[in-house]
């Protein structure tokens, strides 16, 4: 018993004593991998760094870098506090280093500079700030820049909106081949603002935009074919175009490639596919998926039948205002017992709080 007790002592004082692990501090490691004092020396290291997902000593290196006056480190240093890549993500930090780099005359500085003002992330959205840095980025020729000013142009948000402006900005965006540019010209067309309605032309800029991954361009071809409006119905086209976008993620036309399995139109009906696709697409908050997955689980269409997760969907998405939703909502109400109603409701809140990045108008 004594030589038990004796092991058991030895074996919890050898696994129970390690050492607190040492905390690695920026002068170590500046010391260890960026003694040199060449500023594009260090910021190569340093970006190798960050592409092998080390970004505390990226960090460390960037800094070096940028605090000698290096703009593409300034500007990378910002991104990665904007983004919290690696790093507390620190709006503050992020401005402090694109101005840096945006006072240098670093276009992609100017151009991230102006996203903030823009966006609110600076504080607060300063439309003023945002067209003057973006118009300095414009100044030498960022895509992007030209894109944003015509943004604020065509939108009604903008200090002056002004159509005419706005396909002049988007046009010079487009000619440096900017997808959304390339886009928004089509929309325009389609819409005939400031131009002549032209759906020809309309197409030809979506398509534009489509060749170069625009999943708003892939998916608005996709839409016009499958309602037929402006263009002759044709469901396999629908599907061609709503099957790029939704291979790159984006909600909209996976619940528009779900609608068509589950249709059978332009692909032979299949619900196991429908529900694939309807539950990527209401994963990411698309409330018309939502309602759609809700009504497949109520008729058991290629999954099992089940009322209370049917509850789930379908409340996620008439609490978003879909007025389908609130209807078949109120519908399953009716349908379905207090516990199984509260079950539901459970799983609703459930949801909600594992998808946090979720952006949903509850």
């Amino acid at each position: 018993m004594f030589k038990k007790i004796f092991f058991l002592l030895i074996f919890l004082w050898l696994f129970g004593c390690s050492s607190t692990p040492e905390v690695v501090r920026d002068e170590d490691i500046e010391k260890n991998h960026f003694a040199d004092e060449n500023a594009e020396m260090i910021f190569k290291r340093a970006k190798n760094f960050y592409k092998k997902r080390q970004f505390k000593i990226a960090e460390v290196g960037y800094k070096k870098a940028a605090t000698k006056g290096m703009v593409q480190a300034q500007n990378d240093l910002g991104l990665m506090y904007y983004e919290g890549t690696g790093v507390t993500q620190d709006f503050a930090k992020a401005i402090k280093w694109f101005r840096k780099a945006a006072e240098q005359k670093f276009a992609p500085a100017q151009y991230n500079l102006a996203q903030m003002y823009h966006t609110g992330n600076s504080g607060t959205t300063d439309l003023a700030q945002a067209k003057e840095w973006y118009n300095k980025a414009a100044m030498q020729d960022d895509a992007k820049a030209f894109y944003q000013l015509g943004i604020i142009s065509y939108s009604d948000n903008g200090l002056n909106q002004d159509f005419a402006k706005a396909e002049q900005l988007f046009q010079k965006s487009a000619a440096k081949g900017y997808p959304k540019a390339l886009y928004q010209l089509g929309k325009m067309y389609h819409k005939g603002d400031a131009v002549n309605r032209d759906i020809e032309k309309a197409k030809q800029w979506y398509r534009k935009a489509a060749a170069k991954g625009d999943t708003e361009a892939q998916y608005y071809l996709g839409l016009m074919y499958y309602k037929g409006k402006d263009v002759p119905q044709d469901f396999s086209q629908a599907e061609k175009w709503f099957r790029q976008a939704a291979k790159l993620d984006y909600a909209p036309a996976q619940s528009g490639l779900g609608q068509l399995y589950y249709e059978g139109k332009g692909v032979p009906q299949h619900f196991g596919e429908a529900t694939f696709w309807s539950r990527k697409a209401a994963e990411q908050g698309l409330s018309d998926a939502q309602n759609n997955l809700g009504m497949m689980y109520y008729k058991g269409n290629g999954v099992p039948q089940g009322l209370v997760l049917a509850y789930q969907w379908v409340s996620l998405a008439a609490a978003q205002g879909n007025k389908k939703a609130i209807k078949g909502r109120d519908f399953l109400v009716r349908k379905l017992s207090v516990e199984q109603v509260a079950k539901g409701e459970g799983l609703v809140q459930e949801w909600i709080k594992t998808h946090p990045d979720i952006k949903m108008d509850l």
